[in-house]
């Protein structure tokens, strides 16, 4: 964070350099400058989100890792930042769960996953079509990644994730067939957490950006962070 916080203070600077003159005349405030500094953080925790996407192996078919320019909108010296997935992103109603993970449903031959404190959960042993469907992407997704892909060495979690799914679907009587019983599995033993959303909050968000956002605009700055995202029930399963 040391070289954003440099770079924040850059924005500034520049901009106060090219008041020239006018600064003692003016509110720096009352400019652009600090919803640049906002979305210059912003564009940093969505390179977070990658890495941290990328480091857990997560694949999925809903473009997960499309996430929107962030948004800054001003009331009086208060601001607010939008960050996350467009509500028309799959991965707006999904995302999360991938992030905090999913408790199993249990039953004979569980091997449940491994989740935090998470306030989702199965709670039927039954896929339903739309979950078999996009579990079909999701080998479509890993398959085609590789494709045209000849790095043999020093794969990424990722790269070695898309071949093992790719070598899975080879193997399998149908596509179709695969999905259901990865459906059955994940819905019987859960998906683990892998906090990428979270993680990146914490790394760019943290008392360090605070500092430097109070440090540059004199510390009366109210600053609300939401994520922009559809509305996800407890089962695993989106509210539409």
């Amino acid at each position: 964070m040391s070289e954003a916080r440099a770079q924040a203070r850059a924005i500034k600077e520049k901009f106060l350099a090219d008041l020239g003159e006018q600064y003692d005349k003016v509110n720096p405030a009352d400019f652009p400058v600090i919803e640049q500094m906002m979305i210059f953080y912003g564009k940093l925790f969505n390179d977070a989100v990658q890495m941290y996407l990328n480091k857990s192996g997560s694949i999925a078919s809903g473009k997960i890792g499309d996430l929107v320019v962030p948004k800054v909108r001003k009331f009086g010296n208060n601001y607010e930042m939008s960050l996350g997935y467009d509500t028309k992103n799959p991965a707006s109603v999904y995302y999360d769960f991938v992030n905090k993970g999913v408790r199993g449903y249990g039953g004979e031959n569980a091997k449940p996953k491994k989740v935090g404190n998470t306030p989702y959960e199965y709670k039927t042993p039954y896929p339903n079509e739309k979950m078999i469907k996009s579990i079909e992407g999701w080998y479509k997704l890993g398959k085609a990644k590789i494709k045209n892909e000849s790095q043999k060495k020093k794969l990424s979690k990722t790269q070695r994730k898309n071949r093992k799914l790719s070598n899975t679907v080879a193997k399998a009587p149908t596509l179709h067939e695969l999905a259901i019983a990865t459906s059955y599995a994940i819905k019987r033993d859960g998906l683990k957490s892998t906090y990428f959303f979270d993680n990146a909050i914490k790394d760019i968000f943290d008392k360090e950006f605070f500092n430097t956002m109070s440090e540059a605009f004199g510390g009366d700055l109210t600053l609300h962070i939401t994520q922009i995202s559809n509305k996800i029930n407890k089962d695993g399963n989106n509210s539409k």
